[in-house]
């Protein structure tokens, strides 16, 4: 039905205008002016505004936690699949996944420690304080200083580094994929295609 097809359409156009708060329900992606990112506070407004309830399924997992099949490092991959219904009927279903070697959750940016504290406080001294290095107490470290060419502060590996707690994000792990498949599900069902896309990089 044409009708039915273009009031819900201006439904949805009313309900992002007035509803919908930009940088919270959706957003953009950073350097391009197209569509704008559907969130997940943005999705589970939709459900709701189309009267439409979640269910969750887990569909594939893998969890090696000693690292044992992937070379000394542990993994983790979910794929969960979202089906959204309104009463006992199934309106759109979506799956997505997410795993442990994606490079948000496999490596972090790894900042300078302090030899005698143990802090990650560590900058570099301003020359005309004598340069060198300096352990910074405004971010809690202990005020200590290094020479130019010191190798307890040089030799150190900054910049990306393998994640030795991957294994704590593992929760934060199932919760993406499950966001991620919630927002394909809704796009899905709502129609919302036309003014929301899903960021892949999330």
């Amino acid at each position: 039905d044409i009708g039915l097809a273009i009031q819900r359409r201006n439904q949805i156009v009313e309900f992002v205008k007035q509803i919908m708060v930009d940088g919270t329900d959706f957003g953009a992606i950073p350097g391009t002016n197209d569509k704008k990112v559907l969130l997940k506070p943005g999705a589970e407004k939709l459900t709701t505004f189309f009267g439409l309830s979640k269910r969750f399924g887990i569909i594939e997992r893998s969890e090696d936690w000693t690292g044992q099949e992937h070379g000394g490092e542990p993994f983790f991959y979910y794929l969960y699949r979202c089906q959204l219904y309104r009463g006992d009927a199934l309106i759109a279903e979506s799956d997505g996944s997410c795993n442990s070697f994606e490079n948000k959750y496999r490596y972090r940016k790894a900042a300078r420690v302090c030899p005698n504290c143990g802090q990650e406080t560590i900058i570099k001294g301003k020359s005309d304080f004598g340069g060198g290095w300096l352990c910074w107490t405004k971010k809690g470290g202990c005020g200590a200083k290094f020479g130019d060419g010191d190798a307890s502060i040089e030799g150190q590996d900054t910049g990306r580094v393998p994640n030795p707690d991957v294994t704590d994000q593992v929760n934060t792990i199932q919760k993406m994929a499950q966001k991620r498949a919630l927002i394909a599900a809704t796009l899905l069902a709502v129609n919302a295609s036309e003014f929301f896309t899903q960021d892949l990089e999330d």
